[in-house]
């Protein structure tokens, strides 16, 4: 079982969850995984979009069951199979994995992603521009503030795992849109041969390498940043590399991908005052030498039910039982003169979550202000759907596969 040696020690207080879609990868991944330790949980996704899927759900986990697995259904209910629907389908489904294991106290989710997927998403990539650490493709484990994601099949050809599961006497279920050639990831898929995969394999190993370097490197970047709990960025100088500078424009921005690189670089050459990707880059000013990176105010549209535990904006963490209902989570926007007195630049002040009773202000946890003592139960930390660094790649841990 030395694919799974550099992850958590079986310990049956500490339980590993287990993204299964009924289909062979996920499924030989559940095995695996069963035999290597005891304390671990099949999470089955119903994605609604085929005639069956729920029975094909109940099918898995019987199987999964069947090896001593336990398992739960997931199920999904509002996808539109219209519309881009892989993408949709994919951004669901990590939702709704994800909140399944914040209810359960899971902190590690095992993905089956293997070989294949991996040159796949390599030569997505390339088709697609990306840059040298996009194209190192996917992590064998990466950080995010809910949950640390583990691919230990990353290096195993799916065949092997058909084998393994056939051997075993367990059969699986094959999803039809996986042979869907209106897919970009299928086309892909069925214009490989062993040649092609070979040569990327060796492409990923030497991107896979650099991103190491890279990430490496970022460690003494990152020593001369500061990121503020009230949610910016203050740093001396901007970082020369456009990877580490799309990150932390991503952190303070709660965007799910970087501005580009050609962007980044024209920024980095020139350095001065501009604002893209919902952030501003500014002057810093009393808040120190050099520049300051902030949410841009304008974009600060989000405004939902102030629920424990919600993310707003991909970057604040509400927590705390609210004493009235009704209540909302927004901008503090124009409000915000209110409390110039904390010398903070306005674009920090605008953009704060602030919790509001119809139009009226009650609280705004980061300032410590509080319409009355009740509303001081909630709380409000600064938890970005993105984390700044990505110190996952293993390379100790990759050298392993190859014994």
């Amino acid at each position: 079982m030395s694919v799974f040696g550099r992850f958590p020690p079986d310990e049956p207080s500490y339980t590993v969850g287990v993204a299964v879609s009924g289909g062979a990868d996920s499924l030989c991944l559940a095995w695996l995984m069963r035999r290597w330790r005891r304390s671990a949980l099949a999470l089955i996704v119903d994605h609604g979009l085929r005639t069956g899927s729920d029975s094909e759900a109940v099918e898995t986990a019987a199987r999964l069951e069947s090896f001593g697995m336990p398992a739960v259904i997931l199920t999904l209910d509002h996808l539109d199979p219209g519309r881009r629907v892989q993408e949709q389908a994919r951004k669901a489904r990590y939702e709704i994995l994800t909140a399944a294991c914040l209810e359960r106290g899971i902190l590690d989710l095992a993905l089956g992603h293997h070989e294949r997927d991996q040159v796949e998403t390599f030569l997505l990539r390339k088709t697609h521009g990306s840059k040298s650490h996009g194209l190192a493709a996917m992590a064998f484990a990466r950080e995010t503030p809910e949950l640390r994601y583990l691919r230990p099949l990353l290096q195993i050809p799916p065949e092997r795992l058909r084998t393994t599961l056939r051997a075993g006497g367990i059969s699986w279920v094959e999803d039809p849109s996986n042979k869907n050639p209106v897919f970009e990831r299928v086309r892909i898929r069925q214009s490989l041969d062993r040649e092609a995969r070979s040569s990327c394999r060796t492409q990923l190993a030497f991107q896979g390498q650099r991103r190491n370097v890279r990430e490496n490197g970022m460690v003494q970047a990152l020593a001369a940043l500061h990121i503020d709990p009230l949610g910016f960025a203050v740093m001396e100088t901007l970082p020369e590399d456009t990877t580490l500078l799309g990150r932390i424009w991503q952190v303070i921005g709660g965007s799910s991908y970087p501005p580009s690189s050609a962007i980044l670089e024209r920024v980095i050459a020139s350095p001065q005052p501009v604002t893209f990707g919902g952030v501003q880059l500014c002057v810093a000013g009393r808040l120190g030498r050099g520049w300051m990176l902030a949410r841009e105010p304008g974009a600060v549209v989000e405004r939902r039910t102030a629920d424990h535990g919600i993310l707003w904006d991909r970057r604040f963490r509400l927590e705390g039982v609210l004493p009235q209902e009704g209540a909302v989570i927004a901008a503090l926007g124009a409000e915000s003169c209110r409390f110039r007195h904390h010398a903070l630049p306005s674009v920090v002040l605008r953009g704060l979550p602030a919790l509001w009773q119809g139009n009226k202000l009650v609280a705004v946890p980061l300032l410590g202000a509080f319409a009355d003592i009740e509303w001081a139960r909630a709380s409000v930390a600064f938890r970005p759907a993105i984390p700044l660094s990505d110190f996952s790649f293993w390379p100790e841990y990759r050298d392993s596969l190859k014994t």
